[in-house]
């Protein structure tokens, strides 16, 4: 204010030739000619506002004065100064301003070694996007990002900070240079007062020091602090509660490159928590007293511990409990403190009664009850002091919500129910009283916005249960559409007053509308390779649109969904400044355009692999699989937000290549992707044989909801066998590559709340396809797979886990010398068994197997080899009770699985015995045991399985050639021994190693 009344004491002289004293005096009252600026970077809206003053008036100081003050309040001009001069009969007032400038972007460049991250150095300037920007900001940022590269190691660096001013929006870009220089290491730290423990012991609490080799870690935040808190957990589990370690002071000794640490250590009392008079698990005593999870010992905490043993005894039963608690020092070391526990008797809820409720029924209030009689997970039902409460106050909000403001509700207890000791009886009383009814609304103040739509937004309106919290959430309600339109200052007051009718009211809503503020242009800052087309199509706030936090936010949101930014920052530019036209900053740092994943994995299971010099191990055989797998994405490519990926994997049953290209947002519609996929896949995993598949796909997914996507594919592929072990194989219809012109759809319903562990939901699919001749296709047949999966929580961690699977494949128009079955490809065929669907079978080991059939024609007739052919039908269902078995990583799961693969959807059966040994369409059933253990990628998993039914079949042990050598004619027992068929069958028992759910 002074300087603002400097300049209009000695500006508005006549510029070198009138003094000071005659301003005023000189120019008073004569009209202005003329209004200008040296440097205007407001709205012409936002101008007229903030400076009043209008050619042809006549000069007045005090408009002067208002006009400076007004543009100060604007926020865009840094300092302003009014100047007159004369011109003609008039005078032409000149406004000298500086503009303000504005934070646009922070960045950090150079080589920087994580920890930190750029993210973290770029945050750690402590600037404001789109706010004023200041140059002793800069300076402190400086020494931030400094002190922040010192805590992980980079004592030698240097921060060199850059400064780009851009006139679009007035804004200013910080660039900081990082040097980091080396990374030093810890060295042996000083350990101040009283420590207890040696020092081998305190460095491996840190952690500071490799094991066995005790090579000095290098220096980070992070693990410093974890160091400290390591040697205080260690001093804890000693029963040392209070313990407390500080870190004083982090020496670094330049020529050596080495920090020491400086650590205050103060052990306390061993502190001892013990339960008398009961018996109370260790377990739970730390779980229900805080000074385990708090690692301190108060007043308030043990006071905490009380009310949670009371309220866990009462759980189970003892509702007359009482705790108490007292601390003894039986020496200067040692602190103990003891619960005392007086159980008295245990009940039981047999009976949970509630009378006086008319507007809800029983079971409406129940399900909002804490307390509950006996049942199958509750052995004495559930009652304590602290649910009675809860309850009550449950019960009572949700009448109060309803329009019963007078509403009562009291929950007593009758112990000795009916005269049986140790029963109890529970009794909620429920007093409505009248419900409340809402006459009249009336809205006042709302004259910028459309009326019925804003009324639209509240629940008390005539005729509706009048409740203090509809209040409330029309307020907010009513506020959140004013934000969505750009009124930030909005306010809302609610009142009501009784109406003429008893227990009717009359609601006033006043709105206070304030300015509207609008969207003057969305600036977009900080890409490099994204092109300018994939911004605007995804930001779509344009200029003059109402100034809507709520769509800024969704527009952040759809631009991360994009996957190319590692961030993106926004904010409205001079959030505070007095102008209703304002900016929209977008400031973006793209992600790395390339990202390699590398997986190494094995499977342990009975599986097989094709092997052309035995007919031996038709069942499979126990294997160990190794397996890589590499996955390189170029992100946003070409500028466009689409990628490109090469995957590939390699394992001793499967050789995989393949190349995507994928265009999100196809067509401008969000949650639409367009894919293209090239594919190379040579499986070894059936020992019937081995399948090379080459292909070429396009596939059009879209998302209709969070829950709920659907994919169109269109592909072409190649298929073909190698290693065939069974001789009728041989015939050169089966054998010889067959090309594929497929369309299919697929529908995905995944309502599950955790897709690589789920508890509950439900995942449906449906995939279906047709191959056909019009396609290109030389195979002719249509095929469905249906799955669907539920998840349950019964109680606690206890989860029951279904899934059911139907497939069908019909073929038509099979090709001369096939019949219709013999028409599909080996490879398309379902095959089952497994760790992800039949536990019952090995790998690929369920359904229909060769009995025999002839050979080319004049051939000798092929003898059974047992060997898996696939089939055109499946049926499976799994179920699984998954519950906590140790700790709480470690689950257990016991399940059974049924179903198998048949040769159609004729032959399906729900039969549970074998016919005969060339009977193998009947159903098979396996119940097991299994282990699973959590871990960030997913349960690791063990499944041990109990094959009921496997089925029984004839091969040979003999090679493919020497059972062609056989002469059909001559009786069995003339046959050289590897001539003669042997019976065989599927293990009962199975086991499973692998990562993730079974489903």
């Amino acid at each position: 204010m002074i300087r603002r009344n400097y300049f209009l004491a000695f500006c508005l002289a006549p510029i070198a030739f009138f003094p000071a004293d005659a301003q005023v005096e000189q120019f008073e009252g004569k009209p202005i000619i003329d209004i200008q600026y040296s440097f205007q970077s407001l709205a012409p809206e936002d101008l007229a506002k903030a400076q009043p003053m209008r050619k042809g008036q006549p000069l007045r100081a005090a408009d002067v004065a208002h006009a400076i003050d007004g543009l100060f309040a604007t926020g865009r001009f840094a300092d302003i100064a009014a100047e007159a001069e004369p011109s003609g009969n008039g005078v032409i007032v000149r406004f000298v301003t500086q503009p303000q400038w504005f934070v646009g972007g922070v960045n950090a460049e150079g080589k920087v070694s994580y920890p930190p991250n750029r993210g973290e150095l770029a945050s750690n300037g402590q600037f404001t996007l789109g706010g004023p920007f200041r140059q002793e900001d800069v300076d402190n940022a400086v020494k931030s990002m400094s002190r922040l590269l010192q805590a992980n190691g980079f004592y030698e660096n240097t921060v060199t900070p850059s400064i780009e001013r851009s006139p679009e929006g007035q804004q200013v870009f910080i660039r900081f240079q990082i040097h980091e220089g080396k990374r030093a290491k810890y060295t042996t730290p000083v350990i101040n007062g009283n420590k207890l423990l040696s020092d081998a012991v305190i460095i491996r609490a840190t952690k500071w020091r490799i094991p066995i080799i005790h090579w000095w870690r290098q220096v980070t935040d992070a693990l410093t602090r974890s160091g400290v808190q390591g040697l205080q957990n260690k001093y804890q589990s000693k029963g040392r509660l209070a313990a407390k370690v500080d870190l004083t002071g982090l020496d670094y000794n330049s020529a050596t490159r080495r920090v020491t640490p400086h650590l205050n250590v103060d052990p306390g009392p061993v502190v001892k928590v013990e339960a008398v008079e009961a018996k109370i698990s260790r377990r739970k005593l730390k779980r229900y007293v805080p000074v385990f999870q708090e690692r301190a010992v108060d007043n308030d905490l043990l006071v905490q511990g009380q009310r949670n043993l009371e309220d866990y005894f009462q759980s189970q039963g003892y509702y007359d409990v009482g705790v108490d608690f007292r601390i003894e020092h039986p020496d200067p070391n040692t602190e103990t403190i003891q619960y005392v526990i007086s159980r008295g008797q245990r009940y039981k809820v047999v009976r949970v009664d509630i009378v006086g409720n008319k507007y809800f029924t029983s079971d409406m209030i129940r399900e909002r009850m804490f307390i509950a009689p006996t049942a199958f997970n509750l052995r004495h039902g559930r009652y304590s002091e602290a649910f009675r409460k809860k309850d009550e106050a449950n019960i009572a909000e949700l009448y109060k919500a309803n329009g019963f403001r007078d509403v009562v509700v009291r929950i007593s207890a009758e112990k000795a129910y009916k005269g049986k000791t140790g029963d109890v009886a529970v009794a909620v009383n429920i007093t409505e009283g009248p419900q409340w009814t809402v006459d009249t609304l009336t809205v006042e103040g709302v004259e910028k916005l459309n009326r019925d739509v804003v009324i639209s937004q509240t629940t008390s309106v005539a005729g509706q249960p009048f409740a203090d919290v509809n209040l409330a959430s029309d307020k907010n309600s009513v506020l959140t559409y004013y934000y969505e339109n750009g009124f930030p200052s909005a306010t809302f007051k609610a009142g009501w007053r009784n109406a003429s009718r008893p227990n009717h009211v009359e609601v006033l809503y006043t709105i206070s509308e304030g300015d509207q503020q609008f969207v003057r242009d969305v600036i977009t800052s900080g890409v490099h390779i994204t092109r300018p087309s994939l911004l605007r199509r995804e930001i779509t706030m344009k200029r003059a649109d109402p100034l809507s936090p709520v769509q800024q936010t969704n527009v952040q949101q759809s631009l991360y969904n994009l996957g190319i930014f590692a961030r993106v920052d926004t904010a409205i530019q001079n959030p505070d400044g007095d102008t209703d036209h304002k900016y929209v900053l977008y400031n973006f740092q793209e992600a790395n355009r390339y990202a390699l994943n590398v997986g190494i994995g094995a499977m342990v299971a009975k599986f097989g692999t094709p092997n052309t010099s035995t007919l031996s191990g038709a069942a499979g055989v126990t294997g160990f699989s190794p397996e890589i797998s590499a996955d390189i994405s170029r992100l946003n490519f070409l500028g466009l937000g689409h990628s490109v990926s090469l995957r590939g994997a390699y394992s001793t049953i499967d050789k995989m290549a393949a190349i995507t290209y994928t265009q999100p947002r196809f067509r401008n519609s969000a949650g639409r992707t367009l894919t293209y996929t090239l594919l190379y896949n040579d499986q070894l995993n059936i020992r019937t044989f081995s399948s090379i598949t080459e292909s070429a796909s396009v596939q059009l997914s879209q998302k209709f909801s969070k829950s709920l996507t659907g994919m169109f594919r269109l592909e072409y592929r190649r298929v073909s066998v190698n290693n065939v072990i069974i001789p009728v194989l041989l015939i050169p219809q089966f054998v010889q590559p067959v090309r594929l012109g497929i369309v299919a759809s697929n529908l995905v319903w995944d309502r599950r709340n955790n897709p690589s562990n789920p508890s509950r939901g439900m995942y449906n699919t449906v995939d279906i396809a047709l191959a056909d001749r019009y396609l290109g296709s030389q195979r002719n047949f249509g095929r469905a797979l249906i799955r669907n999966a539920t998840y349950y929580k019964l109680t606690g961690q206890w989860i029951l886990a279904r899934q059911t699977g139907f497939g069908i494949i019909e073929p038509f128009n099979a090709p001369a010398g096939l019949t219709e079955q013999q028409s599909v490809p080996l490879p398309e065929r379902f095959f089952g068994g497994g760790a992800d669907s039949l536990r019952a079978f090995p790998y690929n080991q369920a359904g229909p197997r060769d009995v025999g059939s002839a050979l080319v024609a004049g051939g000798p007739a092929s003898r059974p080899t047992g060997f898996p052919l696939g089939g055109n039908a499946t049926f499976f269902n799994n179920v699984e009770l998954r519950f906590p078995l140790l700790g709480e990583n470690i689950q257990g799961v016991l399940f059974h699985d049924m179903g198998n693969v048949f040769s159609s959807l004729s032959d399906m059966s729900l039969r549970f015995s074998q016919k005969n040994l060339q009977d193998f369409n009947y159903t098979v059933h396996a119940a097991g045991f299994g282990i699973r253990y959590r871990t960030p990628v997913g349960p690791v998993r063990v499944d041990l399985a109990y094959s009921i039914n496997p089925p029984k079949f004839l091969g040979f042990s003999g090679t493919p050639a020497q059972l062609l050598s056989c002469n059909p004619n001559l009786p069995e027992s003339q046959l050289p021994s590897y001539c003669q068929s042997t019976q065989q069958s599927v293990g009962h028992f199975q086991f499973f190693f692998s990562i993730g759910q079974t489903f």
